[in-house]
Protein backbone atom coordinates (compact mmCIF):
# COMPACT_ATOMS: atom_id res chain seq x y z
CA UNK A 1 0.00 0.00 0.00
CA UNK A 2 2.91 2.36 0.70
CA UNK A 3 4.22 1.88 -2.85
CA UNK A 4 0.89 2.98 -4.32
CA UNK A 5 0.81 6.06 -2.08
CA UNK A 6 4.39 6.91 -3.02
CA UNK A 7 3.63 6.52 -6.73
CA UNK A 8 0.54 8.70 -6.35
CA UNK A 9 2.62 11.34 -4.56
CA UNK A 10 5.18 11.34 -7.37
CA UNK A 11 2.48 11.68 -10.05
CA UNK A 12 0.71 14.52 -8.24
CA UNK A 13 4.03 16.28 -7.60
CA UNK A 14 4.95 16.02 -11.27
CA UNK A 15 1.57 17.40 -12.35
CA UNK A 16 1.93 20.37 -9.98
CA UNK A 17 5.45 21.04 -11.27
CA UNK A 18 4.15 21.11 -14.85
CA UNK A 19 1.33 23.46 -13.87
CA UNK A 20 3.85 25.70 -12.12
CA UNK A 21 6.06 25.68 -15.20
CA UNK A 22 3.21 26.51 -17.57
CA UNK A 23 1.50 29.17 -15.48
CA UNK A 24 4.29 30.97 -13.69
CA UNK A 25 7.24 30.57 -15.98
CA UNK A 26 5.52 30.71 -19.33
CA UNK A 27 2.29 32.69 -19.09
CA UNK A 28 3.11 35.24 -16.40
CA UNK A 29 6.72 35.89 -17.33
CA UNK A 30 5.97 36.21 -21.04
CA UNK A 31 3.07 38.54 -20.29
CA UNK A 32 5.31 40.70 -18.12
CA UNK A 33 7.97 40.87 -20.83
CA UNK A 34 5.36 42.51 -23.08
CA UNK A 35 3.27 44.54 -20.62
CA UNK A 36 5.98 46.10 -18.41
CA UNK A 37 7.90 47.84 -21.24
CA UNK A 38 4.62 49.05 -22.77
CA UNK A 39 3.34 50.54 -19.53
CA UNK A 40 6.71 52.12 -18.65
CA UNK A 41 7.27 53.42 -22.21
CA UNK A 42 10.46 51.38 -22.51
CA UNK A 43 12.02 52.70 -19.30
CA UNK A 44 11.78 49.30 -17.53
CA UNK A 45 12.62 45.91 -18.98
CA UNK A 46 12.17 42.47 -17.44
CA UNK A 47 15.04 40.26 -16.35
CA UNK A 48 15.50 36.82 -17.90
CA UNK A 49 13.60 34.14 -16.03
CA UNK A 50 16.58 32.00 -15.05
CA UNK A 51 18.99 34.84 -14.25
CA UNK A 52 20.53 35.10 -10.80
CA UNK A 53 18.82 38.03 -9.02
CA UNK A 54 21.51 40.24 -7.48
CA UNK A 55 21.52 43.94 -6.68
CA UNK A 56 17.76 44.52 -6.79
CA UNK A 57 15.97 46.80 -4.33
CA UNK A 58 12.85 45.80 -2.41
CA UNK A 59 10.64 46.73 -5.39
CA UNK A 60 12.62 44.40 -7.62
CA UNK A 61 14.27 47.16 -9.64
CA UNK A 62 17.91 47.70 -10.56
CA UNK A 63 19.32 50.65 -12.51
CA UNK A 64 21.45 49.90 -15.54
CA UNK A 65 24.33 52.03 -16.77
CA UNK A 66 22.23 53.55 -19.56
CA UNK A 67 19.62 54.90 -17.10
CA UNK A 68 16.98 52.27 -17.76
CA UNK A 69 15.73 49.86 -15.12
CA UNK A 70 15.60 46.06 -14.96
CA UNK A 71 12.69 44.41 -13.15
CA UNK A 72 13.30 41.19 -11.23
CA UNK A 73 11.55 38.16 -12.71
CA UNK A 74 9.64 37.48 -9.48
CA UNK A 75 8.21 40.99 -9.35
CA UNK A 76 7.45 40.85 -13.05
CA UNK A 77 5.33 37.75 -12.47
CA UNK A 78 3.47 39.67 -9.76
CA UNK A 79 2.88 42.54 -12.18
CA UNK A 80 1.55 40.11 -14.80
CA UNK A 81 -0.74 38.45 -12.25
CA UNK A 82 -2.15 41.88 -11.35
CA UNK A 83 -2.64 42.60 -15.06
CA UNK A 84 -4.59 39.36 -15.59
CA UNK A 85 -6.63 40.02 -12.45
CA UNK A 86 -7.56 43.47 -13.75
CA UNK A 87 -8.51 41.93 -17.10
CA UNK A 88 -10.78 39.50 -15.28
CA UNK A 89 -12.40 42.32 -13.29
CA UNK A 90 -13.01 44.34 -16.46
CA UNK A 91 -14.47 41.28 -18.18
CA UNK A 92 -16.91 40.65 -15.34
CA UNK A 93 -17.78 44.35 -15.12
CA UNK A 94 -18.79 44.55 -18.78
CA UNK A 95 -20.53 41.19 -19.05
CA UNK A 96 -22.64 41.57 -15.94
CA UNK A 97 -26.37 42.01 -16.53
CA UNK A 98 -28.01 44.98 -14.82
Amino acid sequence: MKKIALAFDVVVGTIFNLIDLLIFEFLLHRTARVIVPLVSFGKIEVEDIHAVPTGFNWLGLKRRDDGRYVLNSTMSMLAAAIFWLLCLVVYFAFTRDF
